[in-house]
């Protein structure tokens, strides 16, 4: 087990964003970076936990020094599958921390991973990545553990109560984002918004995207993450009806 550090004299997070990856965590940055209230440093991922955890803490917390007395976080998607121990060293060094995840439909989640990594990040036609790659990424531990909701969520659970995690819907960033943000002000004691015209509320862009999901991967996906998204709609109900309906063959 790792041991807490001291964190006597550091500036250190109030709330982390721990994913998951692919489901609107640039956007939730940007918006939380436009409130008055809250501190997040540049640039959005910062690391620390998973790349970086050999550095001091001392070198983390100089990321959040200027906060002053705002509300201090980052997001880093990565987060949502630290390891067990890691959970529980930030839990015990940073006890009144809040988190956020975001969750977007694994199968949606998966393809634009797929497309971020074998694409983009490589500077790679769309049209030159075989099907065996796509295939290959789409059952990879690497895809398939951050479209583990249920795992993630029980990992930081195990460590977190209940009211310290805060679980939104990629969905909602398009049907009801002011909604969304104003839930997620709530969670970090930020004060609710009147004035909407700082914040990027209707600019979602993020890359792995632009080719839809062709039919012959939709059905992979579907095979991999049918049990899943049954899982998922019995823990959360109404916001996964879509999913599993169109899992299903429904819509």
């Amino acid at each position: 087990m790792i041991p807490p550090a001291s964190t006597h004299g550091l500036t250190l997070p109030d709330f982390l964003g721990i994913g998951a990856q692919k489901s609107g965590t640039t956007w939730l940055h940007d918006n939380l970076r436009a409130h008055p209230g809250a501190f997040l440093p540049e640039p959005k991922e910062v690391h620390y936990f998973d790349q970086k955890f050999d550095q001091p803490l001392e070198t983390y917390a100089r990321k959040f020094s200027s906060a002053g007395n705002r509300v201090k976080g980052e997001i880093t998607p990565a987060y949502g599958i630290l390891p067990r121990d890691t959970i529980r060293f930030i839990r015990k060094t940073l006890p009144h921390l809040r988190l956020i995840f975001l969750m977007r439909n694994p199968i949606d989640r998966a393809w634009s991973h797929a497309l971020m990594s074998l694409s983009w990040q490589v500077n790679r036609p769309f049209a030159d990545i075989p099907e065996a790659e796509f295939l290959e990424h789409f059952r990879s531990p690497a895809s398939r553990l951050r479209g583990d909701y249920e795992t993630i969520l029980d990992h930081w659970l195990a460590e977190f109560p209940p009211d310290r995690l805060f679980t939104g819907f990629f969905d909602d960033i398009s049907l009801r984002p002011r909604e969304l943000l104003q839930s997620v002000f709530r969670h970090l004691n930020l004060a609710p918004i009147a004035d909407w015209s700082p914040f990027p509320v209707e600019r979602i862009s993020y890359r792995g995207s632009g080719h839809s999901l062709p039919e012959k991967y939709r059905a992979v996906l579907t095979d991999i993450y049918h049990p899943t998204l049954r899982n998922l709609h019995r823990r959360f109900g109404f916001p996964c009806d879509r999913w599993l309906a169109a899992a299903d063959g429904i819509l």
